[in-house]
């Protein structure tokens, strides 16, 4: 198909190609990445352009959201373009360190120091694993000068990062045991994490930092698969150097399960304020993990084999609080009430729910889910390949 020479990367595997009855002049091409228009179609170099307004459908595989006043509101972690920090919601975001093709896997920032991100991911182009940092806001990045081991090779995406303050993180990459960094990437120090089960698929722990406590830093390790062994979490009290088995959720009894359908999320307004879903079922700990309360609320469908049907819970995020609410963030999780699957909100810290969507609006499942910290109400999720949403 011609194209003018000032197009912007025409390219892709074309899906279908419409012609418009009225006018064949105009022509509609859809494609992998979206949707390519012409309007001059009988000219001998027609002009192609993007007719993808609030349209996307990038596959999104991590979103995390900063704290209130940030000057940036999401950052969207996507196969196949990477990492990028949204500032208006109303516009295409602009602010990437890719210079390549590639996947980005996730990110995290420095909660008393927003400007600060790191992400990880891997260039499509070679196969390689990289760690990306921006200490602006995500105006310029560079490269970790070295990347923690097994973030090179390991390129699943099932890995994770989290930033306990500027230019301290600690880096779990797929089937490998974590490691901190305390001088921006330049070194790093594998943690006494032990290493994941081997179950015959990727698998890692999933990282999160407390919001109040930078040196408190959570690891769970969600047992790999289904037929993999029991969900645990370890705690550090150090930044992420080493890390503590917490019996209490062994006795918990989490399921295992894979990387990708479970959640752990910290409320960023409570010390040791933490929450999991281990696919089946939303667990709550108000003493850094030292003790679970499962929640009887949620519950996967079965049907006689080991695995559900629908699973109960696989994501939850924490967002700004209603005013007035008694618990201090409005809580969200995907999963099943009631038999109902749906997205859940809870303002009294987990003792009552209401659905948050409805039957209408089921975006063909979620993935990861992200809430913001300035606009109640507001989360953000992913629609399985079907790009980034979010609510008003």
């Amino acid at each position: 198909m011609p194209h003018s020479p000032a197009d912007e990367g025409f390219s892709g595997w074309p899906d279908d190609i419409e012609i418009d009855p009225s006018n064949p002049d105009h022509v509609l091409q859809v494609y992998g990445g979206g949707i390519w228009e012409t309007r001059n179609a009988s000219s001998s170099t027609p002009g192609w352009s993007h007719a993808i307004g609030g349209l996307e459908e990038i596959a999104v595989l991590g979103l995390v959201t900063p704290p209130a006043g940030a000057p940036y509101i999401l950052i969207n972690s996507s196969g196949d373009v990477g990492p990028w920090v949204y500032t208006d919601l109303a516009t295409k975001s602009t602010l990437s360190p890719r210079t390549e093709w590639s996947n980005g896997f996730g990110a995290d920032m420095a909660w008393s120091d927003p400007l600060y991100i790191a992400s990880i991911g891997v260039v499509l182009g070679t196969g390689t694993g990289f760690g990306v940092w921006s200490g602006d806001g995500g105006k310029t990045w560079a490269k970790f000068a070295t990347n923690a081991p097994g973030g090179t090779t390991n390129t699943s995406g099932d890995a994770s990062i989290a930033v306990n303050a500027r230019n301290k993180a600690v880096w779990a990459p797929s089937n490998s045991v974590p490691s901190y960094t305390t001088d921006n990437g330049a070194s790093w120090v594998s943690t006494n994490l032990p290493g994941t089960p081997s179950v015959g698929v990727p698998s890692d722990y999933h990282l999160a930092a407390d919001r109040k406590n930078p040196n408190k830093v959570y690891a769970y390790d969600s047992g790999g698969a289904w037929w993999g062994t029991p969900g645990k979490v370890h705690v550090s009290t150090d930044g992420g150097h080493s890390f503590t088995l917490s019996a209490g959720s062994v006795s918990a009894g989490l399921a295992p399960n894979y990387f990708m359908h479970i959640s752990l999320a910290v409320n960023p307004n409570a010390e040791g304020d933490l929450w999991l879903a281990d696919g089946n079922a939303v667990y709550h700990s108000t003493d850094s993990g030292v003790t679970w309360t499962r929640l009887s609320t949620f519950a996967s469908i079965w049907s006689g084999n080991a695995w559900p049907v629908v699973q109960g819970a696989t994501a939850v995020a924490l967002g700004k609080a209603k005013p007035g609410a008694a618990y201090s963030a409005a809580v969200y999780v995907v999963g099943v009430v009631n038999g109902v699957w749906g997205v859940y909100r809870s303002e009294d810290g987990g003792a009552s729910w209401s659905r948050f969507n409805d039957d209408a609006h089921q975006f063909g499942g979620i993935g990861t889910i992200a809430a913001d910290q300035n606009v109640y109400g507001r989360v953000y999720f992913s629609g399985i390949g079907r790009g980034m949403l979010y609510s008003n």
